[in-house]
């Protein structure tokens, strides 16, 4: 969590955030960390565990935002939606300056999971007000802004802010997401030549199960027995018994562990309907797996040449282009492997994120 400040030392400090969040998640404590090396940081939580709870964090998140409002110029919201609209709305007041954090979920709208603040009535006009009356918006890949993917139907989602904010004109500034690239290493080439593995959470839940692409990763397993598939974050799947002997299913693990996991693997899938990002897919790649992924956010831009992008959403495409993968010469993957580590490293390091987030900080209170 962030560090706690007296009001006696705010009030001599410099000019502090104010972090509004949701729940507390590994995205949060590293904006934390970064932010907390410049600035004094005040944590407002908003996380109501029913519909009627929503009035009491709204009265808490006021209460907060005017116990600290000499200490604070900037909100910084991770996410748009009910938690946002005040701070956005002190920003269209011009009393304070609000920054939104944007992932997805208040992005795009996959309408057979009912994935998707904006395809949510209310929720909706919360998430689009408040990404109007914002000061800076801050998604992280250019494919929550313009999303030319095919990979589900036209009917089936709308993607991206041109489409479903259409007359949105609030700055928008590309936030890439930061990896501690050190932490994420190959320590062995040699791997089961067809294993496979994904990371992903809450995958008792139909929306997960569906959103993450496992569905397709099951079908896969029941065509190739020979294969081996891993699923890594939850302990159950949605509407499956366990039935297939050639996947295994393994719950949360410490963030520490997962290099291991990944090393152990030759190949990482990652064939989700709407990705924003994929912390998971770089941290894969930092350790060496070779990367299949579908075509949506900005999984494609990270994995390059690679690895192998499913344009469609199609078990039998996939199955072919996994073939093709496993057939592919395996002595020059050491070499590619290094390549494909010190890559990832450059683009996608946590100290560029820190250097490019302070300094939108720093111009914004400017």
């Amino acid at each position: 969590m962030g560090k706690l400040y007296s009001q006696t030392k705010l009030a001599f400090m410099s000019s502090a955030i104010l972090y509004n969040y949701q729940k507390w998640t590994s995205f949060i404590e590293g904006d934390v960390v970064i932010l907390e090396s410049e600035y004094p940081v005040i944590l407002s939580d908003f996380d109501p565990k029913s519909k009627l709870q929503h009035i009491t964090c709204f009265f808490k998140q006021v209460y907060t935002l005017l116990k600290n409002w000499k200490q604070y110029q900037v909100i910084i919201t991770q996410i748009s939606g009910y938690h946002a609209f005040i701070p956005s709305l002190l920003s269209l007041m011009k009393l304070k300056k609000h920054i939104i954090l944007l992932h997805g979920t208040d992005c795009n709208i996959i309408y057979k999971i009912n994935y998707g603040n904006l395809g949510k009535p209310m929720l909706g006009w919360f998430t689009k007000k408040s990404m109007q009356w914002a000061s800076l918006l801050l998604p992280v890949s250019n494919s929550l802004v313009h999303n030319t993917s095919t990979y589900l139907d036209e009917d089936e989602c709308s993607l991206g802010l041109s489409k479903n904010i259409p007359n949105l004109t609030t700055p928008i500034v590309i936030l890439a997401n930061g990896i501690r690239t050190e932490q994420f290493v190959i320590t062995q080439t040699e791997r089961p030549p067809k294993s496979f593995l994904t990371v992903a959470l809450h995958l008792e839940k139909e929306r997960n199960f569906i959103l993450k692409g496992i569905d397709l990763i099951i079908d896969l397993a029941k065509l190739n027995p020979d294969y081996t598939f891993t699923i890594l974050g939850s302990g159950t799947l949605y509407n499956y018994n366990n039935t297939l002997p050639n996947v295994h299913i393994i719950n949360k693990v410490p963030h520490n562990d997962l290099p291991d996991y990944y090393n152990r693997h030759r190949y990482y899938l990652q064939l989700s309907m709407s990705e924003s990002f994929g912390l998971a897919l770089c941290e894969s790649m930092l350790c060496g797996c070779i990367p299949i992924v579908s075509d949506t956010g900005i999984m494609p831009e990270i994995v390059q040449d690679y690895g192998y992008i499913l344009k469609k959403k199609d078990v039998a495409t996939l199955n072919s282009m996994i073939i093709k993968a496993i057939e592919q010469p395996q002595s020059a993957v050491p070499d590619m492997m290094k390549k494909m580590h010190d890559s990832v490293s450059e683009r996608f390091d946590m100290r560029l994120r820190k250097t490019n987030l302070l300094n939108i900080v720093q111009k914004i209170m400017n």
